[in-house]
């Protein structure tokens, strides 16, 4: 990171997270919406699977936004698709998506709801299976009540790392009956961490109808990814792709100054939202934009998915080529390079969700899921990072801004 980038990190953060995290500076906007989309067009839709939703290939993922008239400008412009999670915003992100919804009255056979369940670090592991199950139930039952609603198309568990969580059967059991008695339509899971081998498994599993994957440029030369994407499509899981736009500032950290304002308008998110969405076996996407422009930016792509010549150029220069290498995939490669086994995967992504995301209430909860001792804790007192990344992400540099940003009390 730059030192402009980082003054503009540290100042978005220090302070806050002591303060319990108050909303970010990207999250929402007062401004007023700017020239609607044209009604006359039609957007490109595609089936979810074998679920048999139709969707728009562009969605909202409502992580970000506070905004609900975000969100009603969202549905105005075509989107069907929104989804939150138990965790967002300590549940207000899903009241705000019922309570909008509900005074827009939209009706609910024409909107498609997800939200997703994180469960406790202790809970994950496969001894807990009966615990894991109940929380499982009651954190669902909560966001039912957040929502006002009395189910959900699309449950997911949130953020899993093992196969252990997609088979367990005490999770298995938990889908089965709250499908049986009506609470949700589709079962799902999300994964951040480097997934090929989790959703090979749940598409041999057949239980998961949808699975919401990391999906963005910078794994254009991963065959191993978009390959089980392929294969999962086929055998007739619906895929949702998220972080499609790579957004961890890479090209600030890789780009000369002179050649950065080049990627800092709107034909960068264009282009890596085509380059995903080109991919047939993706079925939507839910970029989770914050501004009315932002919006606009992404729902226009759910018209065309032509390049522009700027597009073109965008994705073939070669800087970009290069400098996309700065994103992290969470693909886990970097663990086994800390001589004292911190969790450096989770602390990129706590980075992200503070440098990129400016989304500090997630910075917390990624933080706080941390193992003890495998966190700032034990970096606090490394004089050297050692810790390398298989591709170009700068560890070192991130823990320095993690280190300086978030509290002593939480590292």
């Amino acid at each position: 990171m730059n030192s402009s980038s980082r003054r503009r990190f540290l100042k978005n953060a220090t302070g806050l997270m002591a303060a319990g995290l108050v909303t970010g500076p990207a999250m929402g906007s007062a401004i007023k919406p700017i020239n609607p989309i044209d009604a006359k067009r039609e957007m490109i839709y595609r089936t979810l699977g074998r679920t048999g939703l139709k969707l728009p290939i562009v969605n909202m993922g409502v992580m970000n936004s506070n905004n609900p008239n975000l969100l009603k400008y969202a549905w105005q412009s075509g989107i069907r698709h929104f989804d939150t999670a138990w965790i967002y915003q300590a549940g207000n992100n899903e009241k705000m998506v019922g309570s909008v919804l509900r005074e827009m009255g939209v009706d609910r056979k024409e909107v498609v709801i997800t939200t997703k369940i994180v469960l406790d670090q202790v809970l994950r592991k496969p001894e807990n299976g009966a615990e894991r199950k109940k929380q499982f139930l009651a954190r669902f039952a909560q966001s039912l009540e957040r929502l006002q609603m009395d189910y959900v198309d699309i449950l997911m568990i949130h953020d899993i790392s093992t196969i252990d969580e997609i088979t367990n059967p005490y999770m298995v059991e938990a889908m089965q009956e709250l499908k049986t008695q009506g609470k949700i339509r589709f079962p799902g899971f999300s994964a951040h961490v480097y997934w090929p081998d989790l959703l090979n498994t749940a598409a041999e599993q057949g239980l998961y109808d949808v699975a919401l994957l990391s999906i963005n440029y910078s794994m254009s030369n991963d065959t191993v990814s978009l390959n089980a994407m392929k294969n999962a499509a086929e055998k007739g899981m619906g895929l949702i792709a998220m972080k499609t736009q790579c957004q961890q500032e890479w090209y600030k950290q890789n780009l000369p100054a002179e050649a950065q304002a080049y990627y800092e308008g709107n034909v960068m998110h264009s282009a890596l939202l085509k380059w995903v969405l080109r991919h047939e076996f993706i079925a939507t996407s839910i970029p989770g934009f914050t501004t009315f422009e932002q919006l606009q930016t992404d729902v226009n792509v759910a018209f065309n998915l032509e390049y522009t010549s700027e597009e073109r150029r965008f994705l073939e220069d070669h800087n970009v080529k290069l400098a996309i290498n700065a994103v992290c995939r969470f693909c886990g490669g970097c663990k086994g390079t800390c001589p004292h086994g911190v969790d450096i995967p989770n602390l990129m992504r706590t980075h992200m969700y503070a440098s990129a995301y400016g989304n500090l209430h997630m910075t917390r909860q990624t933080y706080e899921a941390i193992e003890k001792h495998k966190g700032l804790d034990v970096c606090r007192d490394c004089n050297e990072c050692v810790a390398q990344c298989r591709n170009s992400v700068q560890i070192a540099g991130r823990i320095a801004d993690l280190k300086e940003m978030m509290p002593a009390t939480l590292g």
